[in-house]
């Protein structure tokens, strides 16, 4: 379990790694710039969230 969550962050990681640098390197217009920061901050935003659920529980 731990090697499966290790693995998946580490590809979300990659992604924005890559998604960053393609920017970079492609000399973007401000609006695709903007929409490539936008999905590096969902990634980054989707692995907090689930981290949140693993740490609340329903109390009974």
């Amino acid at each position: 379990m731990v090697g499966e969550h290790f693995n998946r962050t580490q590809q979300k990681w990659a992604c924005v790694q890559f998604i960053a640098e393609v920017s970079l390197i492609a000399n973007c217009k401000p609006s695709d710039l903007k929409l490539a920061l936008t999905i590096i901050a969902d990634l980054a935003n989707s692995e907090s969230e689930e981290e949140k659920d693993k740490i609340f529980c329903k109390a009974e």
